[in-house]
């Protein structure tokens, strides 16, 4: 979901799709009104085992202990006026679309301290609309990085030999900078996209010594956030050293410690 919205409340039933779920950015009509853990029943993640919106959602839900189903969906493979992107998330037998919808509306039912809750919802736009955007961005231009993508989706490294005629692998090619141009088109809601670089330093700042964000002594909404937007890309060298040179290489042993063992066993069928 390289969702570019920002969560706009919906007036009317009028602004949802055709099949009666939210579209991207827009909250759900009637609204979810999730307010404890006890609201998430029979909760199923539609999307695929990589995606770092999906796996944001994913380690929210686990680190929780709410339970969930994984479905695989493909985007735009849904029928005519339904949601196209991933992921989507069904609680209740009703579906909601759009990660940061997703996340901003979990929030409250996952971290009840309003305190926490508000300020998880400010940086979940950063990490959202910045960090999970650049990384992408920069991963895609970066040349040496086509050997170790191409293994990370399972297919053989040697056709990045062949990286020329790919959409990725520098910039101004096709898929990264699709990215930066969309993201360019809301630089006045969320100014101008940063470096992945930058958006972990700024949150490297508020990380002290064997503690989480802000110095608490458990993770936080926002130590989840950051954590598992990254986690998918964290296998691949220039993630590893943005991540190093931002001195959060022990935070993010910490984070590894303490995720349960049965996200990691998920799968997507």
């Amino acid at each position: 979901s390289l969702a570019m919205d920002s969560g706009a409340p919906a007036k009317n039933n009028a602004e949802m799709l055709p099949d009666g779920t939210n579209p991207e950015g827009v909250d759900p009509v009637p609204p979810l009104n999730w307010t404890s853990k006890s609201d998430l029943k029979d909760v199923v993640i539609y999307g695929n085992l990589m995606s770092p919106p999906v796996v944001k959602i994913r380690h929210h839900l686990g680190f929780a202990g709410v339970e969930y189903k994984c479905v695989a969906r493909k985007p735009n493979s849904q029928p005519t006026g339904s949601y196209q992107k991933i992921p989507s998330m069904e609680v209740n037998g009703r579906v909601v679309n759009d990660s940061y919808v997703i996340v901003k509306h979990l929030l409250p039912a996952l971290y009840p301290d309003s305190d926490a809750k508000d300020l998880a919802s400010g940086w979940e736009a950063k990490i959202t609309y910045g960090l999970q955007l650049a990384m992408e961005a920069e991963v895609l231009e970066d040349p040496d990085m086509l050997g170790p993508l191409l293994q990370m989706v399972g297919m053989p490294s040697f056709l990045a030999f062949f990286g020329w005629f790919m959409p990725v692998g520098g910039p101004g090619r096709k898929i990264p900078q699709s990215i930066r141009d969309k993201r360019a088109a809301k630089d006045d809601t969320y100014g101008p996209l940063k470096t992945m670089q930058e958006y972990l330093a700024e949150f490297g700042s508020h990380i002290t010594d064997l503690s989480f964000f802000q110095g608490a002594a458990a993770a936080t909404a926002v130590d989840i956030s950051v954590f598992a937007t990254v986690y998918s890309f964290y296998t691949l060298p220039i993630v590893k050293k943005v991540i190093a040179d931002a001195n959060l290489s022990e935070w993010w042993g910490r984070m590894e410690n303490i995720m349960p063992e049965s996200i990691s066993k998920d799968d997507f069928v």
